[in-house]
């Protein structure tokens, strides 16, 4: 529901903020300048996309009448939000190649300021992940009104998230 996807954005916002911080210890470089560290990251963020897709492909649809709540702690959406964040290695790649551009070295520390930018990227990306996971509800609402809307929209959902995961796994570095 909604505050499931207000705190899912959290975590994701959470991720960020350890990319943000990786980028300042230079363990980004790492990822971006190591194939295999970047292989790692890469395959394990795939997987990850897969396992939620099969997941949604495996949930049985209920009309939402019928529906027993499902008990999915707050603190597991948090962790799956940042989770997901973690395992994109495009984020990383990010914060190594279009960041770095603003920083000035001139205007005092690197670390400093890849930081800050690091923060601002969280602090302008998590309202839009909040106002998404929120416009989301809404519509997982009305899906959730007749069983065959939920199940299509549980299909299309797991079928994206295994694409993604697949593209993602034969996705060449750029």
């Amino acid at each position: 529901g909604r505050t499931a996807g207000l705190v899912s954005a959290l975590g994701l916002g959470t991720g960020s903020l350890l990319h943000a911080v990786a980028a300042t210890l230079g363990l980004s470089a790492i990822v971006a300048y190591s194939p295999m560290a970047y292989a790692v990251v890469k395959y394990l963020g795939a997987a990850y996309l897969v396992y939620l897709g099969v997941g949604l492909l495996r949930q049985r649809a209920v009309r939402l009448a019928d529906a027993v709540p499902l008990q999915l702690s707050l603190s597991r959406v948090y962790w799956q939000g940042v989770l997901t964040e973690i395992l994109n290695p495009k984020i990383a790649l990010f914060f190594l190649s279009f960041l770095p551009q603003f920083v000035d070295p001139a205007r005092g520390s690197v670390a400093g300021q890849t930081l800050l930018f690091g923060l601002l990227f969280h602090v302008t990306g998590v309202p839009i992940n909040m106002l998404v996971a929120v416009a989301g509800s809404a519509i997982a609402a009305w899906f959730s009104l007749n069983p065959v809307l939920e199940r299509i929209r549980n299909w299309l959902s797991g079928t994206v998230l295994i694409g993604l995961g697949v593209r993602l796994a034969l996705s060449e570095r750029r």
